[in-house]
């Protein structure tokens, strides 16, 4: 009995040992358990402070959160239906790339033919370049060809251009373009002048030839009016200056549409013959011009230009 007691207190004792042992150890890390809570102490310290800021931010997230879920809550519906007008755009692109999808082999054929055609040409370019340069040559000999007509070209222009300036002067020498001088006799009686005007005025060779600048050599009327108008013209001044009651004359040539009227102005007096005034308003296309002439008769009663 008392053997018993004694093993019960050894282990006793050495439990006890190992025991203070464990403490004995603890003990050694208490210091470095002290310093870690001394730190984790400042830290929360620290941090404590800024947990208020953190709460109010999320707090504001929050809030920020709740505005956008509701603006996307409102602008969800609009969303939707957009997608739904789209969806019949989608459904005529997917049915329009099916049609696309049928058509490509025909295409792929039309390809290979075009292909086809494409090496053929090849084959034929070199003929084609030849025929290119041909042309080439026979383009540039007409240039050099062209380049040297260009200077007649010119003095035909310039001819063409002082030609349209004596008009005038070759209608009031109209006997000069009658070649058979019988037909100028039997046909000057009666006062007919057939020849360059061909029925156009029914005037005498004395008269025309009095009327002699009713039209400047340098004005624009003498460049764009035809003999035609001119001959007009001459007429009907003749026959305003022979009527004492007519003021104003119109004539107008249907051919070359141009018009005009003269007007008939005061009386003067010139070297002891008796003189009018006389304005010619002559209309050419969309131009016009104004010539006033100075025209007196004579003591054989013809008008002339002075």
């Amino acid at each position: 009995m008392a053997k018993q007691f004694s093993y019960s207190q050894a282990l006793l004792a050495l439990a006890i040992a190992l025991l203070a042992l464990s403490l004995f150890k603890f003990t050694m890390h208490v210091p470095a358990i002290i310093s870690a809570i001394e730190k984790t102490t400042q830290t929360v310290d620290l941090v404590s402070p800024k947990v208020d800021d953190i709460v109010n931010e999320v707090a504001l997230v929050r809030i920020e959160v709740g505005k956008v879920r509701e603006l996307v809550a409102l602008q969800t519906p609009a969303i939707l239906s957009q997608v739904e007008a789209s969806l019949p755009v989608v459904q005529q692109v997917v049915i329009e790339s099916e049609y696309y999808s049928r058509q490509l082999p025909t295409l792929l054929s039309q390809i290979a033919s075009i292909e086809q055609q494409v090496k053929k040409l090849q084959t034929s370019m070199p003929a084609i370049l030849e025929r290119v340069d041909a042309i080439v040559n026979t383009t540039n000999n007409t240039t050099k060809e062209a380049a040297l007509w260009r200077p007649h070209s010119t003095r035909y222009l310039e001819e063409i251009e002082l030609s349209r300036e004596y008009i005038p002067d070759y209608l009031s020498r109209i006997e000069n373009t009658v070649v058979d001088a019988k037909t100028v006799g039997s046909e000057a009686t009666s006062g007919l002048v057939s020849g360059f005007f061909k029925g156009v005025i029914n005037l005498p060779f004395e008269v025309v030839s009095g009327l002699t600048g009713i039209v400047d050599a340098d004005s624009r009327s003498a460049k764009y009016l035809t003999a035609q108008d001119v001959a007009l013209m001459q007429e009907k001044v003749v026959a305003l200056l022979n009527d004492s009651n007519q003021k104003k004359s119109v004539w107008q040539n249907v051919k070359s549409g141009n018009r005009g009227t003269i007007i008939k102005g005061k009386k003067t007096t010139r070297n002891k013959q008796q003189c009018l005034n006389v304005t010619f308003n002559n209309h050419f296309g969309k131009d016009k011009e104004t010539l006033k002439e100075l025209m007196c008769i004579d003591d054989k009663g013809l008008w002339k230009v002075t």
